[in-house]
């Protein structure tokens, strides 16, 4: 790629990680640090874990990403993968209005839930 073509993908990776962070922030529950670079970030859930979400009780990470896959439709990578329980990895590499659905969604299902 070219030097402009990278500099592009890096400016449109740098906005999704802006968006993603903001919108996250605004979901209950969810705690969002900024990543130390790559294209994705690496959310703290555990306000979510052992509340009611539609019927269901996730009570780890791994729980939760079933449900948010199965209730939003949006995947995402539970923190035991990484040794990090009570986490998520959450990649920003997707179109401004992907990205922006997918936070949408989750914050959706998230507004739901009950202890």
């Amino acid at each position: 790629a070219n030097e402009t073509g990278g500099g592009e993908m890096r400016e449109g990776f740098d906005r999704g990680r802006r968006t993603m962070e903001s919108m996250l922030d605004e979901v209950p529950g969810i705690e969002c640090a900024e990543p130390d670079g790559a294209f994705y970030v690496f959310p703290k859930v555990t306000a979510l874990l052992g509340r009611e979400l539609r019927g269901r009780l996730p009570t780890t990470s791994a729980e939760l990403a079933d449900v948010c896959i199965e209730e939003a439709k949006v995947a995402l990578v539970p923190g035991e993968a990484f040794g990090a329980p009570g986490f998520f990895r959450l990649s920003y590499a997707l179109g401004d209005e992907d990205l922006a659905e997918g936070v949408r969604r989750l914050g959706t299902l998230f507004a739901g839930a009950r202890d």
